[in-house]
């Protein structure tokens, strides 16, 4: 390990070198403050051991100096110093030291206070890998998340689809599906699972599994039962009830989820929608503006036999529906203030004769803009579609 030391006496300076470089250091050796900061920024030095008092830079000012830095991996500063006032070693330790040897140096104090600067590096070191390897694996899973969103909108003749998914960590918990069910309908969700970090993700991509599209006896969107080998396209009511049957609260880890589920028919654009606890979907039109759909239940997971209901719309030429969870409207500002239902309809009618993927752009700016320093405390999901 690389030791620097910075000390303008020439006696203690050389001892300090042999006691060093007896305990297996690598040592190199400064005559001042100044000397000293030039050799740290041309190498790299785990342990620095100053003295305090010294010309043209004294130990503070050098401390100061190589935590302003703020290089990586972590500098151990141990200050020489012959102050021993509780109020001198306060204003070194908020300075940046991390301890001190008294001089004159006592040869065995000084091994043990290197060697417990050495194990915190070491320390250190471990940690930083293991975090590094974590943050590759978080990656990974992130990575594994997005490709769980639709790779791209599906081909329907009279809608158009777009789509805005932010996390606000590595991982989401929040997750949307938009799909084409059978040959004549369309489908779309959003769901939001509570918590963040791995295990609200894991239950969010065990959401998007389970909303698989494609037409199979299995599927949790299909119906089976009906005594021929067709295909029957579940109520978006249906589906609910049978997330609500699988993903239990105590099955769950405590974890519940809300969602929001409609079918749309393209030809005569009536819309079936379900809710389970999950933010109105919301209906802009150029003569009501934007109205919250009469869809409403329990949140996924708390009741095992709760019954859904479906709404049922009828929609018309021109119309926008936009599904989002609760970390659009619950964004808080600096002073705690939501950007609200009230803003995200305005800005939905100042907006609605714009094109959708600019809408869905403005609206993730305006919550990044409203939140503090652009710091989400919750996931953004955006799923909207014009007819």
């Amino acid at each position: 390990m690389n030791v620097l030391i910075a000390e303008d006496e020439s006696a203690t300076r050389i001892r300090l070198q042999r006691n060093l470089e007896k305990l297996g250091f690598q040592v190199t050796a400064a005559a001042d403050g100044a000397e000293a900061w030039q050799r740290f920024q041309e190498n790299a030095f785990p342990l620095v051991l100053t003295d305090w008092m010294m010309p043209e830079m004294d130990g503070l000012e050098l401390v100061q100096k190589i935590r302003s830095a703020a290089q990586q991996p972590y500098t151990y500063v141990i200050m020489l110093t012959a102050k021993s006032e509780k109020h001198e070693i306060v204003q070194g330790m908020e300075a940046g030291a991390d301890d001190f040897v008294t001089k004159p140096f006592d040869r065995n104090e000084l091994r043990v206070r290197v060697g417990a600067g050495k194990r915190i590096l070491e320390l250190e070191q471990t940690l930083s890998l293991q975090n590094q390897r974590m943050k590759t694996d978080l990656d990974a899973a992130a990575d594994l998340q997005f490709s769980m969103l639709p790779a791209h909108a599906p081909e329907v003749t009279g809608v158009e689809f777009a789509w805005k998914f932010r996390p606000c960590d590595e991982l989401a918990g929040d997750i949307l599906g938009a799909f084409k069910l059978g040959d004549d309908q369309v489908g779309f969700y959003v769901a939001d699972v509570s918590g963040h970090g791995v295990a609200a993700s894991l239950l969010s991509v065990s959401i998007s599994r389970m909303m698989d599209p494609t037409p199979s006896r299995t599927s949790l969107l299909y119906d089976a039962d009906n005594g021929d080998d067709a295909l029957r396209v579940r109520a978006p009511s249906d589906v609910l009830r049978e997330l609500n049957r699988r993903f239990q609260i105590e099955q769950c880890g405590g974890r519940f989820f809300s969602m929001c589920y409609g079918i749309l028919d393209p030809r005569t654009r009536k819309l079936k929608l379900a809710s389970a606890g999950h933010p109105p979907v919301l209906r802009v039109s150029p003569t009501a503006g934007a109205v919250p759909l009469d869809a409403s239940g329990m949140l996924i997971g708390v009741i095992d036999d709760y019954e859904f209901d479906d709404c049922e719309i009828q929609l018309n030429p021109g119309d926008r529906l936009v599904a989002y969870s609760d970390g659009v409207v619950e964004q808080l500002d600096e002073h705690d203030e939501e950007f609200s239902e009230q803003r995200l309809g305005k800005h939905l009618i100042e907006t609605q004769t714009r094109p959708l993927a600019e809408v869905l752009e403005g609206i993730e700016a305006a919550v990044l803009a409203w939140s503090h320093a652009g710091r989400l405390n919750d996931d953004l999901s955006i799923l909207a579609l014009d007819l």
